[in-house]
């Protein structure tokens, strides 16, 4: 079966529907960012210091996996009215007002994956010094409701056309290494910053700005005239069809040989702040600030295709995936299979030889609030406000947490948050004393996961959970 580079990454629609899971900076779990023992806090604003020498389990320090977006697995697969297995969106019997009608105008997945390799936080130098390595996996796709409605509604048969602008996947795949420092400047002023190595894993950005398509009724074809780019950075090269060329370049083809390996080099750093108005304002109020992942990475070996909307060419539509029946269990991973195989065919790239990419991270601003509530000093109410920017993947998320420690060794915290891709609740738990720590959580509990064990109606989801070992004498 063909195999085009832009399918393998870039329609992830079929791709996501089939995978469960596949989160941007690295960052801990924003429910415990005012959990004084919340040792990885210092990912999210690196001036908030902990109150204890630690190092990390190695793999077991941390592990966060974090999904949003706006529609999940209920949005494209459905129920076989002839009973048995389920059917995909595409199949005949499925209403496309009721498929159409429960997407948006841009229908948006982000999944991510941050993981502590090794970890370490110690006094010293005047301030708390911390050491991270960590491995980061960040994916993203934007697919327009206008694709889908051409892919479900198109009639060669008739005159009529399309316009499918800003569809787009991106996946980033990296190491990093971190030095962090924090220290208090005056008694109510703490600030920090992290500074940050990268090393590419992997990346591809796939995207297609302009789309536009027109039937041809008396061929039953479709005249498809496409703008856009491939930049492909995973180890291996693109392969080419036998059959086609554009401007005496080779048709894009595939994508052969990927393999793991540093495939690119950057930098970053994070800066924050931490005010305590107790002195200035009311007694028990800290406000505080950050901005993370300022810099930059620069991916070598990229193989580039694009297509400049200037060689129209012949489509015959989805029609492989319409007439295919389901029959059978299997047979819903055969209907994305055609699917797949018809997606290709709506392709034209261009090869455009090799070359390198560079790019800014993905910046991110945290404002937080805490008030330790007056009539019991062991709780606190916090605001955390945090707002992405990263083109099609920017995101704000507002969270209010209510935090409790009963014990010196014990805390929670309870969380609700307003955000791009709707609402949702949280909860963490952190058990922290000499010689063990260990906390999970969530900021959004799992919503109904369906019988693929994909979140039905949205996929924002999360789940975060580390071990690791304080040690030393405890500190304000």
């Amino acid at each position: 079966m063909k195999n085009r580079v832009f399918n393998k990454s870039f329609f992830a629609l079929s791709l996501f529907l089939l995978v469960s899971f596949a989160a941007n900076a690295q960052e801990s779990l924003r429910t415990g960012y005012f959990l004084k023992g919340n040792l990885y806090r210092h990912t999210i604003n690196p001036a908030l210091m902990n109150n204890r020498n630690y190092v990390s389990l190695p793999i077991l320090g941390g592990m966060n996996l974090d999904t949003g977006g706006d529609v999940g697995i209920d949005n494209f697969v459905f129920d076989n009215p002839n009973g048995g297995d389920k059917v995909s969106f595409m199949h005949e019997s499925v209403d496309a007002n009721d498929f159409l009608g429960g997407l948006e105008n841009e229908n948006k997945i982000m999944a991510n994956i941050d993981m502590v390799i090794m970890s370490a936080g110690f006094f010293g130098f005047g301030g708390y010094n911390t050491i991270d390595l960590g491995f980061h996996s960040h994916t993203g796709m934007n697919v327009p409701y206008e694709l889908f409605n051409f892919m479900k509604t198109a009639d060669p048969a008739k005159a009529n056309s399309y316009s499918i602008n800003d569809v787009n996947v991106l996946t980033r795949n990296y190491f990093d290494v971190a030095l962090g420092h924090s220290r208090k400047l005056t008694k109510d002023l703490t600030v920090g910053a992290r500074v940050k190595l990268l090393f590419g894993l992997g990346y591809a950005d796939l995207s297609l700005d302009k789309v536009e398509v027109n039937s041809d009724p008396a061929a039953l074809k479709w005249r498809v005239m496409t703008q856009g780019n491939a930049n492909v950075a995973l180890g291996g090269k693109f392969k080419y069809s036998d059959s086609r060329m554009i401007n005496g370049n080779n048709v894009v083809n595939g994508y052969d040989d990927p393999s793991l390996g540093v495939t690119g080099f950057g930098m970053g750093i994070d800066l924050g702040a931490v005010y305590d108005l107790s002195n200035v304002l009311t007694e028990g109020l800290v406000v505080s600030a950050s901005l993370t992942d300022l810099g930059f990475m620069n991916w070598k070996k990229v193989s580039k295709a694009s297509a400049n909307g200037d060689n129209p060419f012949d489509f015959d539509g989805f029609e492989h995936v319409k007439k295919h029946n389901i029959t059978n269990p299997k047979d819903i991973d055969d209907q994305f299979n055609s699917l797949k195989d018809d997606f290709e065919d709506f392709m034209s790239f261009e090869d455009c030889g090799e070359g390198s990419e560079s790019s800014t991270l993905a910046a991110t601003l945290n404002i937080g609030a805490e008030y330790k509530m007056p009539f019991y000093d062991k709780m606190s109410a916090g605001l955390l406000f945090t707002n992405r920017f990263d083109g099609d993947y920017s995101f704000y998320k507002m969270s209010m947490m209510v935090n409790v420690a009963p014990l010196n060794w014990l805390e929670f915290a309870l969380s609700g948050t307003k955000s791009t891709f709707g609402s949702g609740f949280g909860a963490m738990a952190n058990i922290h004393f000499t010689g063990f720590n260990m906390f999970l959580g969530t900021d959004c509990f799992f919503n109904d996961l369906g019988e693929y064990g994909i979140p039905a109606e949205d996929m924002n989801a999360s789940l975060s959970i580390g071990v690791n070992i304080p040690f030393g004498k405890k500190r304000d």
